[in-house]
């Protein structure tokens, strides 16, 4: 099976483009995203679009269009990723030709889309290990935010067990679920031990994605995350959407902030819908063994 890997920030997916992708066993997921035993990823972006380039790319006007899964590295599913999109996006539009392109894909979540834009072709890249010769710009729109009293309520009296140092904390949904928990610095942010809340969070409360936040000014934040079905990542591009948002309803940000993560820092717009602007690399094409097709069994 072929496949491409792409990440934002270190956050990496492989991308599947088929004509009819079937539902993928978690099984399969699960052994290739080990990062010993497999390839390796934190996501499997899993995409029904058009076969060939030719049908993919259409005229250099129209919008390339995918259907998506997205399966987290324990095999389970999730609504939406924001770098994930950004992954998914950029290997439609390298798989069509492009340097540019916009990009419209169905999530259960709803549509969403990405314009992918100047795209650079390096003749090595940074670290000269000969991957990332390839990047580009994403623009993710992730839609209208919201908010449920209820969860933020539940959390909170969990937080004040698991981090009793928060200031305070709200439960966000950018299409799909996140708790942002606001702390004093910069300080209690690295010292937090982020592993153990997030795995807490998943079982004592709900599977959410969980970021750990501090304000350093009124246009920039600083986030270590959480996400639900992989661990602690080096970027969460919902992630930052929904600390974006949170904290402007808090009154603490402006429309337009960088939120500083471990593995880079990403932009976010909320001035009418949330956007989401961050650089995303192509890494390799990679083979991989095709999921074995399960086999009813019988008796003889």
């Amino acid at each position: 099976m072929h496949l491409t890997k792409h990440h934002v920030f270190g956050n990496d997916f492989l991308v599947r483009l088929e004509p009819d992708a079937a539902p993928c066993p978690p099984g399969w997921v699960r052994g290739t995203c080990d990062r010993t035993r497999g390839i390796g990823a934190d996501g499997i972006m899993w995409a029904r679009a058009p076969a060939g380039p030719g049908a993919a790319a259409g005229s250099p006007q129209e919008p390339l269009r995918a259907e998506m899964r997205l399966y987290n590295a324990d095999g389970g599913e999730a609504e939406v990723s924001g770098n994930g999109l950004a992954c998914l996006a950029q290997a439609l539009t390298l798989r069509a030709g492009r340097a540019e392109a916009e990009v419209l894909i169905a999530t259960v979540a709803g549509e969403r889309r990405v314009a992918i834009g100047n795209s650079r072709f390096a003749d090595a890249d940074d670290a000269g290990t000969g991957f990332g010769r390839i990047r580009s710009r994403a623009a993710i729109g992730l839609g209208q935010a919201g908010e449920d009293a209820g969860k933020t309520r539940r959390a909170d009296a969990l937080l004040a067990e698991l981090v009793p140092e928060r200031r305070r904390a709200g439960w966000v949904s950018v299409g799909n679920p996140h708790l942002v928990a606001l702390l004093e610095d910069t300080e209690a942010l690295e010292a937090l031990a982020l592993e153990p809340v997030g795995a807490a969070l998943q079982t004592r409360f709900e599977p959410v994605n969980f970021e750990a936040v501090t304000v350093v000014d009124r246009a920039r934040v600083r986030m270590r995350v959480f996400e639900r079905g992989v661990g602690v990542t080096s970027a969460c591009g919902s992630g930052a959407a929904a600390v974006a948002w949170r904290l402007h309803d808090w009154g603490l940000v402006d429309e337009v902030i960088e939120i500083d993560m471990p593995g880079g820092v990403a932009e976010v717009n909320i001035t009418s819908a949330v956007e989401l602007r961050v650089p995303v690399i192509y890494v390799a094409d990679v083979e991989a063994p095709e999921p074995a097709v399960p086999t009813s069994g019988g008796s003889s």
